[in-house]
């Protein structure tokens, strides 16, 4: 008797509920179908895609993780890269401090960091009048437009410890058609740097400082932005003759062309002994393309491409080869090149870098191999790759190096 009273409820629960959504389909009204629509029209893809938009504001540290591998002198060298950046304002006026710290091992099941760099350690005071910035910072960027050559007064150096002092310069010219030619304000730049050598060549009593000076101009011509630099170095003292640290002048030039929406022609002449003239020099050339385009996924940010024709094949020049000691084992310059591609996998970096250069015009020549020197190492790095700031130098000109990386910024 339980059994039939259970059952019957169970099925007043189940079957009435239903009959009476059954009925209420039934008796409601048909609504109509919506006419039809012609389809929309397809939204047009963007030729480039930029990179996702990181939130600054509530920062004060990024964070950017590197992994490379790397065939040159070095011999091939995978490394794993962190760097941690800081940059902060430190009170209601234009004072703000910047500092980067480099993280580096090479691959290994070893946990402890091979080497720890400072990168960048600078203080900087910026008004409308004038900047100025005290540490350790990049001239690079300041003195060449050039991805890789250039930096001729520095031996391609770019990281340096000093002091600049940048004065803004507002210039007109009284011309009919003004249009055609404007001058955003220019500047005036001067470095200070008390030693350019590494610490153990460093004499810190003076002799080895450097003084850069610069005036940069930044015009529009014909409607193409064009950027002038013209720039001027000097040492305290006579070290090295065939270089910027012979205690007479050296001078540079560049000039930095758009051409188009992203598209850059580049030029520089460097001459690092003025007394020296034609034993010293080296022009470079080269097109900058950025926002090249995307497909799917696959975005192609940067493409870059420099010539160096060296002017100077002096004998006695160490720093291009020469060896005034044996000459049958100088090794004299010839035109190099350099190419660096961009790419971006969503979020992710991928850079490719490859060159032919030993090293010409810089310090990574100079070795016991073609100089009086005990050691058997450069004095100092050769040109270094852009953003990854990690030098790129060929054994000889037959035996290309190259480096590729995966990066991310957060």
């Amino acid at each position: 008797m339980n059994k039939l009273i259970f059952l019957a409820i169970f099925t007043l629960l189940f079957t009435v509920p239903g009959l009476a959504v059954s009925k209420e389909k039934e008796t409601a009204t048909p609504t109509s179908s919506p006419p039809d629509t012609p389809s929309a029209t397809a939204t047009p893809q963007p030729r480039w895609v930029a990179p996702p938009v990181i939130d600054e504001s509530s920062k004060i540290v990024k964070y950017k993780v590197n992994t490379f591998l790397r065939s040159d002198t070095s011999g091939l060298q995978e490394t794993g890269l962190l760097d941690l950046s800081f940059k902060r304002r430190l009170d209601q006026y234009s004072v703000s401090a910047e500092g980067d710290v480099r993280f580096g091992k090479d691959f290994s099941n070893n946990d402890t960091a091979d080497n720890i760099s400072v990168m960048l350690a600078k203080i900087t005071y910026a008004e409308p009048f004038l900047s100025i910035n005290a540490g350790r910072f990049d001239v690079g960027e300041i003195l060449s437009p050039m991805d890789y050559f250039g930096n001729y007064l520095t031996m391609g150096m770019r990281r340096l410890d000093g002091i600049s002092v940048t004065l803004p310069i507002t210039l007109s010219f009284g011309i009919v058609d003004y249009d055609k030619w404007q001058t955003p304000p220019t500047a005036l730049s001067m470095i200070y740097i008390p030693n350019i050598f590494s610490s153990s060549l460093a004499n810190y009593n003076s002799t080895q400082s450097y003084f850069l000076a610069q005036i940069r101009v930044t015009t529009k011509i014909a409607d193409l932005p064009f950027a002038l630099r013209l720039n001027y170095g000097q040492s305290s003292s006579d070290f090295y003759t065939y270089s910027v640290i012979s205690q007479q002048a050296a001078i540079d030039a560049s000039v930095d062309l758009t051409v188009a929406q992203g598209l850059d022609i580049l030029g520089e002449f460097g001459d690092q002994n003025t007394s020296l003239f034609s034993e010293t020099d080296a022009v470079a050339i080269g097109i900058r393309a950025k926002q090249l385009f995307t497909v799917g996924p696959l975005s192609f940010d940067d493409l870059i491409l420099e010539y160096q024709i060296p002017l100077a094949n002096s004998i006695n020049n160490p720093f291009i080869g020469g060896n005034s000691f044996n000459n049958s084992a100088a090794y004299l310059p010839q035109n190099s090149f350099y190419g660096h591609l961009k790419a971006r996998m969503k979020a992710v970096f991928v850079n490719f870098y490859i060159t032919n250069s030993p090293g010409d015009f810089t310090f990574a020549r100079l070795t016991n191999k073609n100089s009086i020197l005990p050691n058997n190492q450069p004095i100092a790095s050769g040109n270094e790759v852009e953003g990854l700031a990690v030098p790129l130098v060929a054994s000889d000109y037959n035996n290309w190096a190259f480096m590729t990386d995966l990066g991310v910024e957060f």
